[in-house]
């Protein structure tokens, strides 16, 4: 049998990783043609300001403007601020420094940069509409937005994404916003900024990216490339995330963390990541709980009701995590994939149930109508009820 498919890349010009490669930020800017950078951070970043201050002094007259007010899961209200600001410097290019909410953020701005906003509220006319079971409208943008350089100083592996998720705290939704150009151009992955991210953070971020990568390998449109980048990924990051716990200082580890991260997400556009996803994105948007740890308490139980249908694919997730399944069945490799995971949450030191994130059965019903809206439950490769979404909350209980 011929395999026929096709495989969509995403227009990002290039990674550089390994110690040292912050020094080809400037390089990076001579070919974008950035004359004038704004930097955009959160406060935590800024806590560490030998960080900021280091790429400002790369930057010298280039920069024109810093933004450190994003804040986690990126409600709209706060990028008002970056808004002004940006219309009153007139970036030509956004370096983005920081974990996951920070780049989404710099998508954000880079959207409202491209169609002329003064008022980051109407970034809501861009959102991604998903009419259920698996229609989704993605308003169209003028192509304009500014480019972004992305420096990451965690695993989320949002960087690597062509979608910005920010938080409407009105509807207590997370709306994405899609499009081609929010792509960073260029990705700079230095573990020696890594080094600077605590260790507790930096591995809650990883499991993050290991959801990425689990859910890419049982997805119903996942392809041979996909799956040999999302498997590599998983080795990578239940090594490199355990190593980091027994030595922060490691950068090595934090290398192959960033490998990891970046192998998680490579092709996603080609798919649509699902459940766990899902009802992850929802906890984060309706009660602040940063996404790695939604991963930490969700995904095993995703992956165990999923497995009477993906039950070859989670016996190659259960191989990549470690386990030996050389004498198993494919059912019992892929009930040990599940257990793998909740083994390596139990040795990073990271929540694993809902009553540790302050979530409790009152919160049950209106998270699982949010999560029956959000589009990549699409992706699922089981279709989804919303009896489902509670069956599987009371299981995370």
């Amino acid at each position: 049998m011929t395999n026929v498919g096709h495989f969509y890349y995403l227009p990002m010009d290039s990674v550089h990783y390994g110690r040292g490669s912050l020094n080809e930020l400037i390089g990076e800017l001579d070919r974008l043609g950035g004359e004038r950078v704004m930097i955009v951070t959160s406060p935590t970043v800024r806590r560490h300001p030998e960080l900021v201050r280091r790429i400002e002094s790369m930057l010298g007259t280039r920069c024109v403007a810093v933004y450190d007010g994003v804040r986690p899961h990126v409600p709209y209200e706060c990028l008002q601020a970056g808004l002004d600001l940006l219309n009153e410097t007139r970036p030509d290019v956004l370096v983005t420094i920081g974990a996951g909410s920070v780049v989404d953020a710099g998508r954000a701005l880079a959207l409202a940069a491209g169609e002329g906003l003064r008022d980051a509220m109407e970034l809501q006319r861009w959102r991604a509409v998903f009419h259920p079971p698996s229609t989704t409208i993605l308003p169209p943008t003028n192509g304009k937005a500014l480019p972004i350089v992305a420096v990451p100083t965690t695993l989320s592996a949002a960087e690597f994404s062509n979608c910005g998720a920010v938080t409407s705290v009105e509807r207590g939704t997370k709306d994405l916003l899609i499009a081609n150009e929010l792509t960073p151009r260029s990705v700079i992955l230095d573990p020696e900024l890594g080094v600077t991210t605590p260790a507790a953070l930096w591995v809650s971020t990883g499991m993050r990216a290991l959801d990425h990568a689990i859910e890419t390998v049982y997805s119903p449109r996942s392809g041979p490339v996909t799956d040999a980048l999302a498997l590599d990924a998983i080795r990578r990051l239940s090594r490199a995330l355990r190593a980091t716990v027994r030595n922060p200082e490691d950068v090595e580890a934090r290398s192959e963390g960033q490998l990891g991260a970046w192998a998680s997400y490579f092709g996603e556009m080609n798919l649509t990541l699902g459940l766990s996803h899902a009802i992850g994105h929802q906890i984060g948007a309706r009660h602040n709980v940063q996404h790695g740890w939604t991963s930490c308490v969700v995904l095993p139980s995703v992956m165990r009701w999923l497995a009477p249908g993906t039950l070859r694919k989670q016996a190659l997730i259960a191989g990549a995590l470690g386990v030996d399944t050389s004498q198993l069945t494919d059912a019992a490799a892929a009930g040990a994939a599940a257990t793998a995971v909740e083994a390596l949450v139990k040795d990073l030191g990271l929540p694993a149930h809902l009553g540790e994130l302050g979530i409790t059965p009152g919160d049950y019903p209106g998270l699982a109508d949010a999560v029956m809206q959000d589009l990549v439950v699409a992706g699922s490769p089981r279709p989804v009820a919303y009896s489902d979404v509670i069956h599987l909350l009371e299981e995370c209980a």
